[in-house]
């Protein structure tokens, strides 16, 4: 089938009674983080916009959204991880449970639209995803009911879990307990290159009662025994809604997100001016922070046109941080030292931050403006050239964009009108760099709005999940999206090149490494894609490169790691090698992916 059997275990299992939580022990640990952190919190209404930064919260309480646990096993309030608890024990229904993601088959459009499965329950709203070094996604962003918040648990999912396998966890989900006192709500995460963890950096905190005020605390997941702790150190300033990028050296770079928030004040309740954290930071591991003060700037990072709010931004092949602001500006930020500023001549459209923007390759950015407007931005040169795209077919306001495991570009998600159900967009369409046009995909059944998230797996098929907080539906569903290039002509499943092992799995830029194959295939491609760290319509992290390579013979190729750091950055990346469909029409060339194997570089 179509999900991911061969991901490996985690070395070490958290709890073995998977999806169950001591909420007596999670409470009391959620008291707060060096007074910075929070309890869980909020967001209620249906609001059909978010037309200014001082309504980002849109309300206090999201609990009178209607949830929705997707057509999966559960369909009562509060019933999620009981209930699959009590499938997943027991033995006649444990396999039903593990197929629930499974698209039905064959289905003839799959093989030009590719097919959702169906939508299947989350014990919390993914409003944060995480591909892990071991195959499983970290979700967070609510509690168990969809409710703004991160201070009481977290989610780990395992795609290839199997009942079957001795020793497996009674569930494909763990819900665990965040013991650090921080909200990591709305914060911004990556894996860390030097050690496979995940950093969690910054989240909310109440003042007087109110949320979304920021924190500075610094998080760390551990994928072996899926433990998190708060660091030591914090950052140097409070964030929420910030974005991290890794750097060429393996650091990583800390920029934008609000400290205070705009509060006129109630009864009581003393009002607040909103404060922006415009300075970025890097992070060493094991040594703490360091701010880029040469590198401040409100227009690239803070109050102007909300460009605080998760600046999309990318390492470049120049080695500079480079980020495409909402009123269409570009800079580079050159981390060395106490950091150095550009801003370039250049200009796209501009837009709101609930459009979306990727790197899609390294140096090639597709950035959408406004409603349907493309903007193609290269930065190869160390120059941006901008030339226009082909628009989308829809208005995508908390759209989402995935590149896939051949390197296009898949949209999902939106609506025309921020975050309103009545004209969510439903359909996908797929983007191709080497044409520059965009073809219509399968539709999903679930609305992805504002707080849903999209991320490639090692399978090939994207995970699609969450929306709401604040509503109009409370997400505690995932779907997955399997793009065309899994099916034949006749919607049938495609046969895939299998490997067999790759020889280092962790290697060094411009080094060779052997990939081994299970069976006689000639290959056409070999890809590299960077595992992905997703939120509010953005992925700091994904990107994707062909890799030179000679196919030895049937069953081994010799590859060519990337050239230099600057293009692929150090850290975890999926490697896919992709073959020939056979029963493609004539004439048609159709790759097909392996299920990738997660490698180290650097």
């Amino acid at each position: 089938m179509l999900d991911v059997k061969p991901c490996p275990k985690p070395v070490a299992e958290f709890p073995r009674h998977a999806l169950s939580i001591i909420f007596a022990c999670a409470l009391a640990a959620c008291g707060g983080g060096q007074g910075n952190s929070a309890s869980g919190g909020a967001g209620r209404s249906a609001v059909a916009s978010l037309p200014t930064s001082a309504d980002v919260e849109m309300g206090e309480d999201d609990r009178e959204a209607p949830v929705d646990f997707g057509a999966g096993p559960v369909g009562a309030s509060g019933a999620v991880t009981e209930t699959l608890k009590q499938l997943s024990a027991d033995g006649a229904l444990a396999g039903a449970l593990a197929d629930i993601n499974k698209p039905v088959l064959p289905a003839p459009a799959a093989y030009t639209a590719g097919v959702f499965g169906p939508a299947f329950a989350w014990p919390v709203m993914p409003i944060h995803m995480v591909l892990l070094p071991d195959g499983r996604v970290l979700g967070y962003g609510t509690d168990d009911l969809g409710v703004q918040g991160a201070a009481l648990h977290y989610a780990v999912w395992d795609p290839g879990w199997d009942p079957a396998v001795p020793g497996a966890d009674i569930s494909p989900f763990q819900l665990l307990p965040n013991v650090t006192g921080t909200d990591i709500f709305c914060g911004t995460q990556l894996v860390l290159p030097s050690s496979g963890e995940v950093l969690l950096a910054g989240g909310d905190r109440p003042v007087n009662g109110k949320r979304n005020y920021a924190v500075a605390d610094v998080n760390i997941f551990n994928p072996a025994d899926n433990s998190i702790r708060r660091d030591a150190v914090p950052m140097n300033y409070r964030r929420w809604y910030g974005t991290a990028v890794t750097t060429a050296t393996g650091e990583v770079v800390v920029m934008g997100g609000r400290d205070d928030r705009d509060f006129p004040g109630v009864g009581l309740i003393p009002p607040t001016v909103a404060t922006y954290s415009s300075t970025p930071e890097i992070f060493t591991p094991g040594l703490g922070w360091r701010s880029l003060t040469t590198a401040q700037s409100d227009e690239a990072f803070g109050e102007v046109r909300g460009n605080w709010w998760y600046p999309e931004s990318w390492l470049a092949p120049d080695g500079r941080i480079w980020t495409i602001t909402n009123d269409g500006f570009i800079y580079a930020l050159d981390p060395a030292g106490t950091g150095t500023l550009t801003k370039f001549d250049a200009k796209v459209q501009g837009t709101n931050w609930n459009t979306l923007s990727l790197m899609y390759a390294p140096g090639k950015i597709l950035s959408v403006r406004d409603t349907t407007s493309v903007a193609l931005v290269d930065i190869q040169s160390g120059l941006p050239a901008v030339t226009p795209g082909a628009p989308l077919s829809t208005a995508r306001k908390w759209g989402f964009g995935t590149v896939l495991a051949d390197g296009t570009v898949w949209l999902n998600g939106g609506s025309v009108d921020a975050n309103t159900l009545a004209d969510a967009v439903y359909t996908s369409e797929l983007f191709d760099p080497a044409t520059g046009q965009w073809t219509p995909t399968a539709s999903a059944t679930k609305a992805r709005m504002y707080h849903s998230s999209s991320l490639l797996l090692p399978s090939g098929a994207v995970l699609t999940g969450g929306g709401g907080s604040p509503g109009p539906v409370r997400n505690l569903n995932a779907e997955l999206y399997y793009p065309p290039y899994l099916f034949n002509p006749d919607g049938s499943e495609a046969a895939r090149p299998v490997i067999g092992d790759v020889a280092p799995a962790a290697f060094t830029w411009s080094s060779a490494f052997t990939v081994a194959l299970a069976s006689p295939s000639t290959v056409e491609r070999v890809m590299l894609v960077r595992t992905g760290s997703a939120t509010h319509s953005f992925n700091n992290e994904q990107r994707a490169l062909a890799l030179p390579f000679t196919q030895v013979d049937g069953q081994t190729l010799s590859v060519t790691a990337p050239a230099s750091a600057t293009e692929m950055p150090p850290g975890y990346y999926m490697l896919f090698v992709l073959q020939r469909n056979a029963l493609a029409p004539e004439g048609q060339v159709r790759l097909v992916p392996s299920v990738a194997k997660v490698v180290k570089l650097g």
